[in-house]
């Protein structure tokens, strides 16, 4: 035993070496400063590399019209901010460097080692901002609007049965506790409908940021879903990557914090939702999914949280429904009786009903009759689940199409793939190849519009409907299985999904004509097949590796004359293939392919050759042996480098040319021979100007172009571009598309202008005369999107009085037109009748609507409504003060004008003053006034007029960077029309902006769902009060701010921000009592420098209670730095649905749960977040304890109750110095004084300078007493009291069974007086961890250490089974 001598001695010992220690590192600070600053600006270097990458590609997707991802927005102002800290610190250097003692002439010590000291900290921090630079993705595809993304759902009749669900259903949705549904019912009774509804209205309402539906069928196959749902999505997944790497990637899209709804449609077995990769995460928002199926027993078995049956129509509504498709004449006498057997056969099915109705609009009695009779007799029982009168109505309706046209053409679409989407042009194809219509048509053209025509009668007959484009039609899986078993029984087709062996041929079966099949089971095909009659073969293959198709596999159809192959792999190339001499269709689409000459040898015939999508590399000169070719599809092959010259010469019928968007090889023009070694050049497509109605092309530069001019004329259909090829983002919908970049607009190019659906125009020559000299007034008419970058003569679109262009104009982007003096005329805005998306960026302009050339004096008066658009952003426009003229103005008797104070929306204008030569008033006795008010002196008139603008369609607003405004929306006058549909508005650096909304627009905000305000530093309310001087503080507290679908509200960079709401009161919380948000779910308040609450402490009643901030799941609060306290206990009990809770760099917060003294306190001072699962507190240097009232002590834990998180992360917090108290301990918890945490799978703890333990003993981090039978992750970074992580006494078979066993990472470093790291005992606990990392814990001597008290057991080896490294 020590004596108390020693022990003083051995103190002093220590409290020396802990002296020496702090003193050798205070004179490193000073003796390295300049090394520390250097190495601090080498990094700065590096980090202002990896900026200016990260903001290259950002300006790029911002281009492209994407979105950037919010982890890389956040990661830009993480910078921004280090950069102006760094900045700071080198002037201070600058500034000091010279300095010295002010007693002698030493440098200056203290100056040196805070600057060394800073340098050193910085450099840290700038090395983790390099090292998070590396992004996945830096931005995705923003989702299209709801009306372009559900249009086949335009004509959803509602029905009171299917109103009742279809709220339920949505109701379901928005409750946090379920994640999953059910829609079941018979076949054909509404279920994809209605939930294309559900999915319609729900986005349309934002409550889910995108909603993928993916129809998966009998024969469900993983990958084929994955691509549905990306497709949905807008991103890709690589095809030949394996099954578990694309569901990653889907998960990690469906997790990335946004909400999703997907519907997964006609499921038939169980599926598997984490193999396709898609998230069902108990208690977290994200997302949801919708399931459809036939068999309610299934339904069960997926366990959905809520299941809805769709039962048929009542026969009340039957009769209602039937009577809106066949017309009022039903009532009528004679056709009364015939109509209501008729509907009664139906059984209530609307795919029945909306088949037969439209079959019988407008028939007459006899029809009536002889289709009673039909549904009497044609009975079927045994297509699985659907009703026989299913049949019996589609029959009919089938027999009742007159044209054979329209038959051959509804069976040609059952054999098409049972997602049901069918591209017209295909479908147009098939028809041609297949000689399925009557006469003959000359041409594709003709062929397409008789197609059309034919669709148009399949639609009315309600056999087909419109899909989501416009050259796309759908067929309803019911509709197409019977449709399938008309063609099987009358046609002799074949059409099989899913199958596992090549079908086989019954004895005496019938000769097929047609074979349709498509699979991802299939291992092996036949070597040969002998099928005399078979006239089109269809086959699709959609698993990897490709399936082969032997050499002789098409020997025995020597009739085919459609051949689709798609996803096979054609190496070697089947000879069988080139003695197909009937063959007029030939697809090869993503098929693997080596040499394809013998493709030379289908001369005679062929047609139609399509090889899109395949790995073809060269395309042979004996393609250019296809001299009846109409249509060469090359489209998505991105490997082709070749085309030589003289094949696209040579195919003078060719009607359709699809050259790749990625094919740049183009050679150019020269009057030497052809040489069919070397590349193609523009100049053979002058070979094809007659007849040639559809080009896709990319011309990588202008120079390429012929001399003789390339005549477009006839170009009906087209995808152009030059100067820049399209980008993957730039999925642009449309049949005829022209992207020019850098060019002068020539000659050949002007038409297609006039004709485009879409323009790209950017850095173009000429464009002024061919926009003002050209628009004759009834100039593009099909223009549907216009973007315009960089054209520098333009000064404005469009501005002739009259002119009826760009009627049909959607979407408007305007950018960086630097001379541009404004958009649009008061005439020519009032034309925009279809616009829906306006975006102006980077412009110089005044204003947006100007007065040029309109003299009309009702013109200027006259209202201009925007009525269908929806979105409008304005983006760096630094001249901008209104969105109509730009100044209001006064004027005075010596021509002298004063500025007006003036809004960006403002309904009333002063801007166009009438001057007028008049009598004096005495002298005119018919003198009146005109507009408002008339001046007068000497004699001189001046007029006010008004001119309301109008927005009554606009759901998202965004304004960034107009630094001259100073409010966006009138105090006083708003027209009623004007913003009732907002759901977002998104501000941002605007520097001279002092409020969002006036008080006055509270009742137009009623639809918004997402506010978002940042940099904008004059701001000091959201929302700010009428005439706030008029108001006593009485009358004020009256005013109750509700924002009743308010869901998303971010506040950032606001240094003048007071409050939300503006109140007489100098010292206010961001939100007082006066704010209710029932529905807000995210909270994110971040570099607010002027807020001391967020809530207000005081008690609230118990209403408030329920509508406060009720349904808050996510709050981020971030560098509040006078913000005293986080969540009053006050409201709580409101907070229940509270998910997420993060809080960083505030550092005057004591407490996050902090319980006013004047309150009682209530169940011991412990508050509970019942749905708390993650919590990050990172640099809270005050912060002692998540909860407290006034009755606690000063020494407490950091938890006073049992915590059910799943994940924790503290970081840089010293005061903390136990995590977890014995009040923690409950009844249900507890056993024999053991805590369990149930849920937590990520521990982080960071810099805890003073953290003795997590529970129990000081310096052991984990005792015996806390167990975690599910933690994934454990990271213990810079705990420097830390000398055990376990407590090395051995441990009960029951303990061993559950804590830690799921470990599965664990990084340590920075413990200085760590002394082991895994005691022995622990080892059959950490059977799961893979990943162990050991850093800068110099006293650790062995990795797992062994009591010497325990016996040696396997000879001293230890085994982890599964980790994979240090």
């Amino acid at each position: 035993m020590c004596t108390p001598q020693e022990i003083i001695e051995k103190i002093g010992c220590l409290i020396i070496d802990e002296a020496v220690k702090k003193a050798i590192k205070a004179a490193s600070y000073v003796c390295h400063y300049k090394a520390n600053l250097e190495n601090l600006e080498a990094e700065m270097r590096r980090l202002e590399d990896r900026w200016e990458i990260i903001e290259r590609k950002v300006r790029e997707a911002k281009d492209h019209g994407e979105e950037v991802e919010a982890a890389v927005s956040h990661w830009q102002t993480d910078v921004d901010g280090m950069k102006q800290s760094i900045q700071k610190l080198v002037e201070q250097r600058n500034a000091k460097q010279n300095m010295h003692c002010f007693v002698c002439s030493c440098p200056n010590i203290k100056w040196r080692y805070r600057l060394s000291k800073l340098a050193e900290e910085g450099t840290e921090a700038v090395k983790k901002l390099t090292q998070d630079s590396h992004f996945d993705e830096i931005s995705h595809h923003k989702p299209p609007p709801p009306e372009l993304e559900f249009p086949s759902n335009e004509n959803y009749v509602t029905l009171n049965s299917r109103t009742r669900i279809l709220k339920a259903i949505m109701d379901a949705l928005n409750d946090p506790k379920v994640n999953m549904i059910g829609v079941h019912g018979l076949g054909g009774v509404g279920k994809t409908r209605l939930v294309e509804e559900v999915r319609k209205r729900m986005r349309e309402n934002g409550t889910f940021k995108q909603a993928p539906l993916a129809t998966v069928s009998k024969n469900p196959n993983v990958k084929d879903i994955q691509s549905k749902l990306a497709g949905e999505l807008f991103f890709t997944l690589d095809a030949a990557a394996d099954d578990k790497i694309r569901a990653s990637r889907l998960w990690d899209k469906l997790s990335n914090g946004e909400k999703y709804l997907v519907i997964l449609d006609d499921i038939w077995r169980e599926v598997d939702l984490k193999a396709i990769g898609i998230p069902i995460t108990e208690g977290k928002t994200g997302c949801k999914v919708v399931l459809t199926s036939r068999n309610e027993g299934l339904i069960k078995k997926m366990k959905v949280d809520r299941s809805f049956q769709i039962a048929e129509l009542s026969e009340l509504e039957a009769w209602t429904f039937f009577k809106k498709k066949v017309g009022d004449s039903v009532d009528s006498p004679e056709l009364y009786p015939l109509a209501s057997k008729v509907c009664q056969h139906c059984k209530g099915l609307p795919v029945a009903i909306n088949a037969i109705g439209a079959a019988l609009e407008g028939k007459q009695v006899h029809a009536w009759k002889n289709a009673l009779d039909k549904l009497e007799s044609c009975m079927l029982t045994d297509i699985e689940d659907i009703d026989p009168s299913v049949f019996a109505s589609l029959r009919v309706t089938y027999d009742m199409l007159h044209s054979k046209d329209a038959k051959s053409c509804f069976l040609t679409c059952c054999s098409f793939p049972d997602d049901g989407h069918i591209p017209i042009d295909d479908l147009t194809r098939h028809c041609v190849a297949g000689r399925l219509l009557a006469p003959t048509p000359h041409t594709l053209d003709d062929a397409r519009n008789a197609v059309h025509t034919v669709v148009d009668t399949l639609k009315s007959y309600s056999l087909l409907s419109d899909g989501r484009e416009g050259n796309i039609v759908r067929i309803h899986d019911v509709i197409r299985e019977i449709g399938i078993r008309i063609a099987c029984d009358e046609k002799a087709f074949l059409i099989a999904d899913g199958v596992r062996d090549w079908p086989e041929t019954p004895e005496n079966g019938p000769s097929y004509s047609v074979i349709s099949i498509r699979s991802g089971n299939i291992n092996q095909l036949p070597d040969e097949l002998a099928y005399p009659q078979l006239h089109t073969l269809i086959f699709e293959y959609i698993n990897y590796p490709r399936l082969k198709v032997p050499d002789r596999f098409l020997s025995g159809m020597k009739k085919l004359t459609v051949l689709v192959f798609n996803g096979m792999c054609l190496l070697p190339f089947p000879s069988s293939l080139g003695q197909l001499a009937n063959l007029r269709m030939l697809c090869l689409n993503q098929c693997e392919l080596g040499d394809i000459k013998i493709l030379g040898d289908l001369k005679t015939k062929l047609e139609v050759l399509s090889l899109r999508g395949s790995n073809i590399e060269v395309l042979p000169p004996e393609i250019g042996q296809l001299t009846s070719l109409l249509s060469l599809d090359l489209r998505e092959c991105n490997d082709l480098s070749v085309i030589p010259q003289g094949v696209i010469f040579n195919l003078t019928k060719l009607e359709e040319l699809y050259i790749p968007d990625r094919f740049d090889k183009w050679k150019a023009t020269t009057d030497k021979k052809q040489d069919t070694s070397s590349n193609v050049s523009l100049d053979e497509l002058r070979s094809l100007n007659d007849q040639l109605t559809t080009l896709h092309i990319h011309i990588p530069d202008a120079m390429l172009l012929p001399k003789k001019q390339l005549k477009f004329e006839n170009l009906k259909w087209f995808k152009i571009s030059v100067g820049s090829m399209f980008e993957y983002s730039e999925n642009f919908p449309g049949t005829s598309i022209l992207k020019l970049v850098g060019i002068p607009l020539k000659d050949e190019f002007k038409a297609l202008v006039h004709k485009a659906e879409v323009l790209y125009l950017q850095e173009l020559e000429g464009l002024k005369k061919v926009l003002h000299d050209r628009a004759d007034g009834e100039g593009f008419l099909n223009l549907k999107y216009l973007r315009v970058k960089l054209c520098l003569d333009l000064e404005y679109l469009l501005a002739k009085p009259k002119s009826v262009s760009f009627s049909n104009l959607s979407v408007l982007v305007i950018q960086s037109c630097d001379n541009l003096r404004y958009l649009f005329s008061l005439s020519c805005a009032r034309g925009l009748l279809q616009l829906e998306r306006l975006e102006i960026i980077s412009c110089p302009m005044e204003e947006i609507v100007g007065f040029d050339g309109e003299e009309d004096e009702d013109e200027l008066t006259k209202k201009v409504c925007f009525s269908k658009l929806k979105y409008l952003l304005l983006q760096e426009l630094p001249k901008i003060i209104s969105f109509y003229p730009q100044k209001d103005k006064i004027a005075s008797t010596d021509r002298k004008f004063c500025p007006h104070s003036q809004s960006l929306f403002n309904e009333k204008e002063y801007n166009n003053l009438i001057w007028k030569l008049v009598r004096a008033p005495e002298q005119c006795p018919h003198h009146f006034t005109f507009g408002i008010q008339m001046f007068h002196k000497s004699h001189l008139t001046i007029v006010e007029r008004t001119l309301q603008v109008v927005f009554p369609a606009l759901e998202e607003l965004e304004i960034k960077e107009l630094p001259q405004i100073t409010q966006i929306f009138d105090k006083e006058l708003l027209t009623e029309e004007s913003f009732r549909q907002l759901r977002k508005v998104d501000l941002g650096h605007c520097d001279l902006l002092v409020n969002v909304f006036p008080s006055n627009m509270l009742s137009r905000l009623q639809n918004l769902k997402k506010i978002s305000v940042d940099f904008c530093e004059k701001m000091e309310v959201i929302i700010s009060m009428k005439r706030e001087e008029e108001y006593d503080e009485a009358e004020s507290k009256d005013n109750i701010i509700l924002l009743p679908h308010l869901a998303s509200l971010i506040l950032a960079d606001l240094n003048n921000l007071k409050s939300f709401y503006s109140s007489r009161c100098e010292a206010q919380p961001l939100f007082n009592k006066q704010v209710i948000f029932p529905v807000l779910e995210e909270l994110q308040i971040e570099r607010l420098p002027n807020i001391t609450e967020i809530w207000d402490k005081q008690s609230h009643s118990v209403r408030d209670k329920a509508e406060f901030f009720c349904q808050l799941v996510v709050i981020h609060v971030s560098e509040c730095e006078k913000l005293l306290n986080l969540i009053p206990s006050s409201i709580v009990p409101g907070l229940q649905n509270l998910v997420v809770l993060n809080a960083q760099n505030c550092p005057n917060i004591e407490v996050i749960v902090f319980e006013n003294a004047k309150e009682e306190v209530a169940n011991n001072g412990i508050f509970v977040f019942s749905q708390l699962l993650d919590l990050d507190i990172v640099n809270m240097k005050i912060l002692k304890s998540f909860c407290t009232n006034s009755k606690m002590s000063k020494a407490q834990p950091f938890f006073n109750h049992q915590i059910n998180l799943d994940h924790l992360v503290m970081e840089s917090c010293p005061k903390v110095e136990v995590i977890v108290s014995e009040k923690a301990k409950g009844k249900e918890a507890t056993v024999k004084d053991i805590i369990v945490f149930q849920k937590l799978m990520i521990m982080m703890f960071y810099g805890l300078e003073n953290l003795k333990s997590f529970y129990g003993e000081e310096q052991l981090l984990f005792d015996n007493k806390v167990i975690f039978p599910v933690l994934d992750v454990l990271e213990i970074h810079g705990l420097p009291n830390i000398t055990e992580i376990w407590d090395k006494q051995s441990l009960s078979i029951q303990d061993i069974a559950e804590s830690f066993c799921q470990l599965v990472r664990m990084q340590v470093s920075e413990c200085e007086n760590l002394m082991n790291l895994i005691p022995s005992n622990m080892v059959p606990r950490l059977q799961k961890l893979r990943n162990i990392s050991v850093k800068k814990c110099p006293n650790i001597e062995v990795i797992v250490f062994e009591n010497a008290k325990e016996e040696v057991a396997n000879d001293d080896i230890f085994v982890f089974s599964q980790s994979k490294g240090y």
